[in-house]
């Protein structure tokens, strides 16, 4: 187990090596192009029992500088008053449109048509899960490009611009937004302030989501080697969902699509990328208490073992080496089997005694990496155009480093629980309560 120890130290501490470099070289903000031809968009938003915050999402959505794109919601046959909310803000009326048919998904009882704001449509199905959504809406989208977006996540005034502008590059076949969180963020005058205020378990994911996209996302694009592109927001070409089948119905769905296009393209031999817009965002509402973090981070855990199960015999044939190295050994080594090792090294130190010095070192070494990578996140988030004011920036980096000894060792016991948990063989929405009281409109 020692042995084991120092090979994940020696393993985290070159891949932190990346994390702090790549991430400052790769860093370079795109000028918006306004006058850039625009392709079509269709902004899939599937909706599980979601009448509380589906008005944020398209308040948001009427403010998007962009007009070649289309809006459709995905009722899957929720249970509360979702479908009367969206005819109640939309004004609903039935319309007839040809599916492509070419995905499976549980039937459609009808589709509607907005009149209040004609680019927006409702597809009202039996329930089917969020995969079986998102397939039903592709098969029905008219655009060359579709967006995935969760029906609690709102859309920064450019952020389609940016979409856009990222899929003029011939090589880009798959982008990833950066998603933040919405709580504590309010406009005045078209402009979104920001401010890092909130209980500890709302400040604490605002600077996972904020370490997570500029830095990970950020290296992991460099190398085309993203893991995974966000369900709160990401964008693929229509046809290239198609030829993948669609999404597959699993806990999972946005890790096991990403996985899939790099799977596809390796097969086909295809020089293309799947890379992350940093310019490209909208705001999520993150969950307020422990029993809705640990509802979404179980999930998510559950999510990644399900495809560290289905993919890990592929990964040597039939994936790219870059995304083999982050998804094995960063994502699963290193995410996953150490929170178990520690652990183990932790009770053995306690109850055994010796090993204290190498744990002192690891300790400080851990708080170490910890202040660097995320002094290089808040840099980055800067860079690109969050306006948090200095004592925030400051309060956050203090915060970052007590969190340690808090909310990461709860993360660290989430990630055991949800990898025991996921043998439960419970792939639902995992639905996560939301407020929709915070909003950017």
């Amino acid at each position: 187990m020692s042995y084991f120890l120092y090979v994940t130290t020696i393993t985290f501490l070159i891949f932190q090596i990346l994390y702090t470099f790549i991430p400052l070289f790769a860093s370079k903000v795109k000028k918006l192009k306004p006058k850039l031809a625009e392709k079509s968009i269709s902004v899939l938003v599937p909706a599980y029992n979601e009448e509380l915050t589906i008005k944020n999402c398209i308040d948001a959505a009427q403010g998007i500088r962009y007009k070649n794109y289309e809006l459709i919601i995905i009722n899957d046959g929720s249970t509360d008053g979702t479908l009367s909310r969206l005819d109640e803000l939309l004004d609903l009326q039935i319309y007839r449109r040809k599916a492509d048919e070419r995905l499976a998904y549980q039937p459609i009882k009808q589709l509607y048509r907005s009149k209040k704001h004609r680019n927006i449509y409702v597809i009202d199905k039996h329930n089917g899960g969020k995969a079986d959504s998102l397939n039903a809406g592709i098969d029905c989208a008219h655009a060359d490009i579709v967006i995935t977006l969760d029906a609690d996540s709102m859309l920064e005034v450019n952020s389609l611009k940016y979409v856009n502008q990222y899929f003029h590059d011939p090589e880009v076949v798959a982008v990833g937004g950066t998603v933040k969180i919405v709580q504590g963020a309010e406009k005045k005058n078209g402009v979104i302030f920001e401010k890092f205020t909130g209980k500890g378990i709302i400040k604490s994911q605002i600077i996972s989501y904020i370490h997570g996209f500029y830095v990970r996302k950020l290296t992991q694009s460099a190398f085309n080697s993203i893991v995974v592109i966000s369900g709160a927001f990401g964008a693929f070409y229509k046809d290239l969902l198609m030829e993948v089948n669609g999404f597959r119905s699993t806990v999972g769905e946005d890790i096991d699509i990403t996985l899939k296009i790099h799977e596809y393209l390796k097969a086909k031999n295809l020089k293309k990328r799947l890379v992350y817009a940093p310019e490209a965002v909208c705001y999520t509402e993150c969950p307020e208490n422990i029993k809705n973090f640990y509802k979404q981070r179980i999930r998510w855990q559950k999510a990644f073992i399900d495809c560290i199960l289905i993919y890990w015999s592929k990964l040597s044939q039939k994936f790219s080496f870059g995304v083999s190295i982050f998804f094995a050994i960063d994502g699963f080594i290193l995410g996953t089997l150490t929170a178990f090792t520690t652990i183990f090294f932790i009770l053995q130190t306690l109850l055994i005694g010796g090993n204290l010095l190498v744990a002192f070192l690891l300790f400080f070494m851990s708080i170490f990496v910890n202040a660097i990578q995320i002094i290089i996140s808040l840099y980055l988030c800067k860079k690109y155009g969050s306006n948090y004011t200095w004592k925030d920036y400051i309060h956050m980096f203090i915060f970052s480093q007590l969190e340690i000894f808090t909310y990461r060792n709860i993360l660290t016991y989430l990630t055991i629980v949800g990898t025991f948990k996921y043998f439960d063989n419970d792939e639902g929405w995992g639905y996560v309560e939301r407020k929709g009281v915070a909003s950017i409109s």
